[in-house]
């Protein structure tokens, strides 16, 4: 290809599959858990808020290089991975991806959740209309855009939800230091102070799994990149590859970013406003009431209506881009383990808008079986953390299939060694203190 993007310039103006993760991202974990973490404990967890962000997005890059470089599915990929296996219909299937297609169902618990939190939002708005009710109507309108829209629509709906709120509470965040609960110095301090509060393991490692972007996001990514058209634009020409992996490094990065000024702010107004006003647990279990007094102790009491307004909007997006990822990972799951036969191009169409349909019913199913949003959420989160190391595993063992020079550079796999290492100590962490105990 001759015209392979060159400058940053260039390559950030194919930047896209990052945005639809980013309003998967910029949801649930920042609105909500990473606020009610500070609200918790104050300021002792940023050094865990800036672990969470930022020591995933390598194992993002690194296995959309391998999708980019080789055109296969994530399922595909992970299918290769050595150790026990199946064979359906002549379609063998490593453990791991039927380890990973179990997640769907904690997956599914923390999207009823983010519903039930949406809902909340909508009920404050329209108290005339029910949570209930609300929920039901996040649920249809979920399905009605995943089932008449496209990419390009859902990158553009994600694009201008996110960028909006988060702006605002970058610029609600800032003008906190006008306030009496301004962030200073020692706040920042005590921050990087690495304490580890025991009695907020489940609300932290909750958010370590839900914060930034989680293992269902790295999946889905891999989609996105290939619906974006990053593996076909590459060809088989080897420069082109390196061209086009760039291009996706770009997007990561472009990706990190926007999750950092999109959850930063709402850590620090829970530390600097919440936690003041000791509204950890929140009073009687209302999330979206208990954050709203992040906004108005700042600017006042009509900052409620902005508040309640965006947090609707980027909840709905984080529910809507979680179920897109789902309906283009979940019809490859059925085909890759051979449940379900393709037998014409039309499968796949025929997987995705049945999934359009039947993940939104479930989300709602899940809420009203367990209508409380944290524990949904917290559900969630912990599967999140313990399935990062098996991507992570999966990733390093197939970015030594590649040739040499598409390979990623020795500090970059130092790197990803060193997260896993972290993960895995993290995921027993996990069992141990959910079956034995501290």
């Amino acid at each position: 290809m001759n015209n392979i993007p060159r400058t940053l310039w260039e390559r950030l103006k194919f930047v896209g599959p990052g945005v639809v993760v980013v309003g998967s991202v910029v949801g649930s974990g920042e609105v909500v858990l990473t606020s009610l973490l500070g609200a918790a404990a104050g300021f002792v967890f940023l050094w865990w808020i800036l672990i969470s962000i930022w020591s995933k997005s390598i194992v993002q890059a690194e296995i959309s290089r391998y999708i980019i470089v080789k055109k296969e599915t994530f399922m595909e990929a992970f299918s290769k991975v050595p150790g026990l296996s199946t064979n359906i219909q002549g379609k063998k299937t490593s453990w791991l991806v039927w380890f990973l297609f179990l997640g769907v169902i904690p997956s599914v618990f923390g999207m009823g959740g983010i519903a039930g939190a949406a809902a909340q939002a909508g009920n404050l708005l329209i108290p005339e209309i029910s949570t209930e009710i609300w929920v039901i109507i996040c649920c249809l309108l979920t399905w009605m855009i995943l089932y008449w829209g496209s990419y390009v629509t859902l990158e553009r709906i994600l694009l201008a939800m996110v960028v909006f709120f988060s702006f605002v509470t970058l610029i609600i965040a800032i003008s906190m230091q006008a306030t009496p609960y301004e962030v200073t110095w020692e706040n920042i301090q005590t921050g990087f102070s690495f304490d580890f509060p025991m009695m907020y393991i489940g609300l932290a490692i909750a958010v370590y799994g839900y914060t930034g972007i989680n293992s269902g996001e790295i999946i889905a990514y891999t989609y996105w990149c290939l619906e974006k058209g990053y593996a076909k634009e590459a060809g088989n020409d080897k420069n082109s590859i390196k061209g086009w992996i760039k291009i996706m490094q770009t997007d990561v990065w472009a990706t990190l970013f926007l999750i950092t000024i999109g959850t930063l702010p709402f850590f620090f107004l829970g530390a600097g406003v919440l936690n003041e006003l000791n509204l950890y647990p929140p009073p009687n279990g209302d999330i979206i009431l208990t954050l709203v007094n992040m906004f108005t102790e700042v600017l006042g009491n009509w900052a409620m209506w902005l508040f309640i307004i965006g947090a609707f909007f980027v909840l709905f997006s984080t529910s809507l881009s979680g179920s897109a990822a789902y309906t283009r990972t979940i019809p490859d799951y059925l085909i890759s383990t051979g449940l379900v036969r393709e037998q014409t191009k039309e499968t796949r169409r025929k997987l995705l808008r049945a999934t359009a349909f039947f993940i939104p019913f479930f989300t709602c199913i899940v809420y009203f079986l367990l209508p409380n949003p944290i524990t949904l959420l917290i559900i969630a989160g912990v599967w999140a953390a313990i399935s990062l190391p098996i991507v992570n595993a999966g990733t390093i063992f197939l970015i030594k299939q590649l040739d040499k020079d598409l390979q990623p550079k020795p500090s970059t796999v130092l790197f990803l060694w060193l997260t896993l290492i972290f993960q895995i100590v993290l995921a027993l962490f996990i069992v141990y203190s959910e079956t034995v105990g501290f």
